[in-house]
């Protein structure tokens, strides 16, 4: 009969089941992708692992933050400038009006198109984002930034809140400017005025022919005040796109990082676990050449 022990058995049946473990633990990483199946299987590498992807959602979360800033800068920028534009115009029908060849009916044609550009100018003072929400109402962003009185008066609803959100550990950047700032504060020779005030003397005197002294010198006043408001807003625009440069090369680094601690080395586990496979199938058939073996073989 076979010469065995119960020893030898057991040992060699250890032995098969430790390495057929060992290639089965080879197949999950192949298919996986992973060096690291568990964290018991290397709990230092495992906890850098997770702490970089903790880092990871954080500089995600920063990303997210940037892009719904950019947005709402690029059309703050946007409006502002249209407001620019209507405020130029309002200047140039203004020197047109006080021109000696224009009859009365010209000057009620200008005092019209005046009138027009001030609601113009109230639509984009009440401008609101793809969400729905003002874009100058400060605080109060579900509700229009200025009213038309029942005397015609534009007047600021809004509050003075001014929104910004966290780019980065130690970085805050400003999404726009409030209503008041943007349309209320122009500096004149009696302190501030309003941009739709200025516009509303302007359609009172357009009729008369003239402007008084210093109407035209407000309406330059309002157009520098606004071109302000807006190069305030690119430089939050140009600091947003070298954060987002900064963010990014921050999550590839990242990324990098966290493919070299998890990501496994295919080739080397596939050649790894062919050379296990072969140890195993010569142990196996040693196993059974030696069970087959009798007495008799061993006194030849």
């Amino acid at each position: 009969m076979p010469i065995s022990t119960k020893s030898f058995n057991a040992q060699s049946l250890a032995g098969f089941h430790k390495i057929t473990g060992q290639i089965q633990e080879a197949q999950m990483r192949i298919a996986s992708g992973k060096k690291i199946l568990r964290s018991s299987d290397s709990p230092i590498a495992a906890t850098n692992i997770s702490a970089a992807k903790e880092q990871k959602v954080l500089l995600d979360r920063f990303s997210s933050n940037l892009d719904r800033a950019q947005y709402r800068l690029a059309l703050t920028d946007q409006t502002l400038g249209q407001a620019v534009t209507i405020m130029t115009r309002i200047f140039e029908l203004s020197i047109q009006a006080v021109n000696d060849t224009y009859s009365s009916a010209d000057r009620q044609s200008i005092k019209v198109e005046i009138s027009e550009l001030k609601e113009g100018m109230v639509e984009l003072a009440n401008k609101k984002d793809l969400t729905g929400q003002s874009l100058f109402a400060g605080y109060k962003v579900n509700s229009n930034a200025f009213e038309i009185d029942e005397n015609g008066v534009v007047q600021f609803v809004g509050d003075r809140g001014t929104h910004d959100v966290q780019v980065s550990e130690s970085m805050r950047l400003q999404t726009g400017v409030d209503g008041a700032t943007a349309f209320m504060r122009v500096e004149s020779d009696y302190g501030h005025d309003s941009a739709f005030e200025i516009i509303e003397i302007v359609e009172n005197q357009i009729l008369s022919g003239s402007l008084e002294e210093g109407t035209l010198d407000d309406i330059s006043k309002a157009i520098d005040h606004i071109s302000r408001q807006q190069t305030l807003i690119g430089a939050q625009l140009s600091k947003a796109d070298m954060q987002a440069d900064a963010l990014e090369q921050r999550k590839l680094l990242l990324n990098e990082n966290i493919s070299d601690l998890e990501d496994a080395d295919i080739a080397s586990i596939v050649t790894e676990m062919q050379s296990m496979i072969t140890s195993r199938d010569a142990a196996q058939q040693a196993f059974v050449n030696i069970g087959r073996q009798s007495l008799f073989d061993f006194m030849r």
